[in-house]
């Protein structure tokens, strides 16, 4: 009902708008996420666009909006290019070399199932490549995401089968060229 509700006076709000300001922005909401892009151009005040909405008139006096991370969108994490283009990838709040913030996964030595690890590894390199807007992208999310793996101890071995089973399934040559940068990085099995 709440998301409901914010989208209903988020319809409502649109309407009061100018038509020519709708043409210099463009937003989508999931659940309740809301990502929007707006242009810089001089036939529109975007500070005043920007300041009203954080203001959050649009919605009753005890909802409002708050801000998230910078370059993230629900699971995902983009980039404007110089040309303009969005480039996307899987968040990862797990950066390797630092601390782990977020545990998601089974150590390979707990007790769940052999099956089932290696279940969750090829949905989340599934996942790595489906959000991935192109071959730089994927070639880094899949690297920090099996990091993130392999500092759970699963085997380099297993890794490098996951990448070989992607590279196949997908015919996308970045994984195999990910698949052996394992070797390199973490040793051979």
């Amino acid at each position: 009902m709440t998301i409901g509700a914010w989208s209903w006076m988020e319809h409502e709000w649109m309407q009061t708008l100018d038509p020519t300001t709708k043409d210099f922005f463009i937003a989508r909401r999931y659940m309740d996420d809301i990502l929007l892009f707006y242009a810089e151009n001089p036939k529109f005040d975007s500070v005043t666009f920007l300041s009203d909405l954080c203001k959050s008139e649009c919605y009753l006096p005890l909802l409002k909006l708050e801000d998230a991370k910078d370059n993230t969108f629900l699971e995902t994490t983009f980039d404007i290019t110089s040309a303009n283009k969005v480039r996307h990838w899987l968040k990862n709040d797990n950066v390797p070399g630092a601390p782990k913030t977020v545990w998601r996964y089974s150590h390979f030595h707990s007790h769940t199932s052999f099956t089932q690890k290696k279940s969750v590894l090829m949905a989340c390199l599934k996942k790595v490549h489906t959000m991935a807007s192109d071959k730089k992208a994927l070639q880094q999310s899949a690297q920090d995401k099996l990091h993130e793996f392999y500092t759970l101890k699963y085997p380099t071995k297993m890794l490098w089968a996951a990448c070989t089973t992607m590279g196949v399934q997908t015919r996308v040559p970045t994984w195999f060229e990910v698949r052996d940068g394992i070797d390199a990085t973490y040793g051979t099995w």
